[in-house]
């Protein structure tokens, strides 16, 4: 899901802003930007957003707010002629030119000039601080979204019945039509009504979807329990609608009724927009 958050800590001569965004992924990715890190606080700072996002590409920018014109910018001239050299030595050896820019940024070659000695507590601070807003984003989204699957339960359970509610009318449907399309053609002559109930019962035993249609009910159920746990629940409601679009396709394939056919359309569209819907949450 997406998020943004912004964290400020520390004094007013030396602040520490601290920038996080998120977008969706299957993966958690992160990408730490803007200072130099102590080892031991960079690995400390990832374990706390890989326990509370768990998901995403997620960027965190560091800034350093100082009140004074200490903080400069510096130019790596060892490193710029370092890729220099680089370069010349792919064109006299491979005969491939190659501009700066097809390796590094601008950025790869200024440094902020840090203070000495950066508050590590109060880095973790602002870091929390913007976590706190991510979070606070990411569950109203969340909410929305909640919303919006269990509406579209509903749809589904409204049109599953319909589909019940036709289905029990088409023996007795089949029955008229042959009755009706024999007498044609006997013209007159006396139906064997044994003969044609056997029939009808034949054809009725082949289209019938009661047992999809208690599997369709019962996973509609799992799945509007599942929005209500406060634990991830992504994979397996992604497993469900799985199965519900093979019980759903079994009910087209069986069915020859028209209005099934239409209702069958109308359950795979919502499922579809339930799919797209579950890739936002874990």
């Amino acid at each position: 899901m997406t998020g943004f958050g912004r964290g400020s800590y520390g004094q007013e001569t030396t602040k520490i802003n601290v920038e996080i965004r998120t977008v969706n992924s299957r993966f958690l990715e992160l990408k730490l930007r803007g200072l130099n890190l102590n080892p031991s606080l960079e690995h400390k700072i990832r374990k706390l957003l890989e326990s509370t996002l768990q998901r995403g590409n997620v960027q965190v920018r560091f800034e350093i707010n100082s009140g004074s014109d200490s903080t400069k910018l510096s130019f790596n001239r060892e490193r710029f002629e370092i890729i220099q050299d680089v370069i010349k030595k792919i064109h006299v050896d491979y005969g491939q030119r190659m501009s700066l820019s097809d390796i590094i940024s601008t950025n790869d070659l200024l440094t902020i000039d840090e203070p000495e000695e950066l508050n590590q507590g109060e880095i973790y601070k602002a870091v929390e601080i913007a976590l706190n807003q991510v979070c606070e984003m990411r569950e109203k989204e969340g909410t929305q979204i909640q919303k919006d699957i269990l509406e579209r339960v509903e749809k589904l359970q409204v049109a599953i019945n319909s589909v019940g509610e036709i289905s029990d009318k088409y023996s007795s449907e089949k029955q008229i039509q042959m009755r009706k399309k024999i007498s044609e053609l006997l013209d007159g002559e006396a139906i064997d009504e044994n003969r044609l109930i056997q029939e009808v019962a034949f054809l009725s035993e082949r289209a019938d979807v009661t047992e999809e249609i208690v599997r369709c009910k019962s996973h509609f159920f799992q799945l509007s329990s599942y929005m209500s746990q406060n634990e991830p629940v992504g994979k397996r409601i992604n497993f469900l609608i799985q199965e519900i679009g093979r019980e759903v396709n079994t009910i087209g394939s069986k069915s020859p009724q028209t209005d099934v056919t239409n209702q069958v359309i109308e359950i795979k569209a919502e499922l579809e927009k339930i799919r797209e819907q579950v890739q936002n949450i874990l």
